[in-house]
């Protein structure tokens, strides 16, 4: 049941101003000498035996598994459950399905970030093994159906879970079916930042179409290269697509701030707990404060937001080498200044019908879209080679990380879910012939 904060004084509701709220996201800024790129990267779990989705149980065990690994650990809980794990290395989180999220440690080079990414997989294969379960990394489950779904007991979900039901018919496929790779980038000013979002939500269909890889699900094929992608384009119309103002032909924060504070809130932290105001405006919560508008930002599921950083988030989830190799992109075309101009004029404006049509022509197509006027490949191919070009100036030592990207989209024009589709038409010939042999 929808519950009211208790009412503090008037004056909490100032704070809401939204030149004083775009100060607030100024202040987070920082000098490009300090600018560090972070990974989260997501994974979901099977019995080996029966192929089931793991239980709740089954990931508590995990999670605790890391919190014994180290003296440093930090665990937090909800009840009797523990829901994080947060290490010297990063942070071991659950996804409403049980899936898990890594959130590495900032870090300046990718090289560090890939050290800590392979500590935790070797870890959690370890602890998988012993426990008879193992991970994939697809964007989307391939095997078991939302009615065999089991949820995890959080505050948060159980807000979000009867809500965004009302929002999008795929909404708790979304919730708990999908996995996806991360990458969240500094910025230097506010016209940095502006730069860096707009790029980011532009540039979000054509990376969803470059790490494309979730052709299956329920066992069979869907129609579609990525099928997380179409989850997450009927979810909540308030809260995904293209960012607030990035569409425009120039963004500006106060706008961008407006329009957020139009996004229905699911709840507002209050003595330690969650009350659920699913559906409330902010401005309409008697005692709101600017903390409740940073909670807010991450209430925002666009294809880049805005938080005390900016997340781009369309890809879906695959390897080690895929995750790397999006880090090394971002930081290639955001944190090299031509790069980053040279990609905001590479990338086409669109407005937002077109644009929802490129996402979605992107989901059933990924690289091979061709969608109001727009050779995804084409774009995706020069979006690679400034990347490149970016990270030859900026950070040479991460150029090995885009090669899967260079190989895969610049050299062969294809997604995971390509080579996922050829090898499952290999095996169904293959299959055939046996039969008929």
């Amino acid at each position: 049941m929808k519950q009211q904060p208790n009412p503090r004084p008037a004056a909490t509701i100032e704070r809401l101003d939204p030149a004083a709220l775009a100060k607030q996201l100024s202040r987070y800024a920082k000098d490009r000498a300090h600018w560090q790129v972070g990974l989260e990267y997501e994974l979901i779990g099977y019995a080996r035996e029966s192929l089931q989705r793991i239980d709740p149980q089954c990931v508590q065990s995990i999670m605790l598994a890391f919190a014994s690994d180290s003296a440093h650990a930090q665990v937090s809980r909800e009840g009797d459950q523990l829901v994080s794990v947060t290490l010297p290395f990063g942070s071991v989180t659950l996804e409403p399905g049980g899936q898990l999220e890594f959130s590495g440690s900032p870090t300046a080079t990718i090289r560090e970030t890939e050290r800590n990414l392979r500590f935790f997989l070797r870890t959690l294969h370890a602890h998988a093994q012993q426990s008879g379960i193992f991970f994939s990394a697809l964007g989307f489950d391939p095997l078991r159906k939302l009615s065999e779904q089991h949820w995890i007991r959080k505050q948060r979900y159980a807000i979000m879970k009867p809500y965004l039901r009302t929002r999008g018919g795929h909404a708790w496929n979304m919730m708990v079916r999908t996995a996806a790779i991360q990458v969240s980038i500094d910025f230097g000013d506010e016209s940095d930042l502006a730069r860096k979002y707009v790029l980011g939500n532009r540039a979000g269909p054509f990376v969803a179409a470059m790490f494309a890889n979730s052709p299956f699900a329920d066992g069979k094929l869907t129609g579609l290269k990525s099928t997380r992608y179409a989850a997450w384009l009927d979810t909540d119309p308030d809260r995904t697509g293209a960012g607030p103002g990035a569409l425009d032909g120039a963004f500006d924060a106060r706008r961008y701030i407006d329009e957020v504070l139009r996004v229905p809130l699911f709840f507002v932290e209050r003595d330690g707990a969650l009350v659920n105001v699913a559906g409330t405006l902010l401005q309409d919560i008697p005692d709101a404060t600017a903390a409740d508008f940073e909670n807010l930002l991450s209430m925002i599921f666009t294809e880049a937001r805005l938080r005390r950083y900016i997340e781009m988030r369309s890809a879906d989830s695959g390897s080690p080498e895929y995750a790397l190799a999006l880090m090394a992109f971002w930081k290639g075309l955001t944190y090299d200044s031509g790069a980053l101009q040279a990609a905001l004029i590479s990338t086409p404006v669109l407005d937002q019908p077109a644009y929802r049509a490129l996402q979605m022509a992107v989901a059933r197509d990924a690289l091979a879209t061709n969608c109001e006027g727009v050779r995804v490949i084409e774009v995706a191919r020069r979006l690679v080679t400034l990347s490149r070009e970016g990270l030859a100036a900026c950070a040479p030592q991460d150029l090995r990380y885009l090669e899967p990207l260079l190989q895969n989209v610049c050299e062969d024009g294809v997604a995971p879910a390509d080579l996922l589709l050829a090898r499952a038409n290999s095996a169904s010939a293959a299959l055939h012939a046996t039969a008929a042999a």
